[in-house]
């Protein structure tokens, strides 16, 4: 162990939660964020075009890509079959693909 190297501490699941120090001479890399503006109003322009969404299609795409359940899954906390959702899921993704909010930031029609 050389004094010089950091101290990471990573969490562990086995045999249960314990916290374990691991040391290595290379930190690990974190992500730069140059703009956190341009990340809020891309969050802001998918919150704008999911309120376009019936409760249905946003119920589907918030289970499904948000919370990345499968289309089965999606089907049974919905109530409604998985045709159902592939056919929901579908068409919101369809109206969200033209929504103004999003391809006004994406440049693309």
């Amino acid at each position: 162990m050389t004094p010089t190297a950091p101290r990471i501490s990573l969490p562990t699941r086995w045999p249960g939660p314990i916290w374990r120090e691991l040391i290595t001479s290379d930190p690990p890399e974190r992500a730069a964020y140059a703009d956190h503006g341009a990340d809020l109003a891309t969050r802001d322009s998918v919150m704008r075009s999911l309120r376009g969404l019936t409760h249905r299609e946003r119920a589907v795409v918030v289970l499904r890509y948000f919370l990345d359940r499968t289309e089965k899954d999606t089907a049974a906390e919905l109530g409604v079959s998985v045709g159902t959702v592939k056919s929901t899921n579908a068409r919101a993704l369809k109206k969200l693909r033209v929504s103004p909010e999003l391809t006004a930031r994406t440049g693309r029609v």
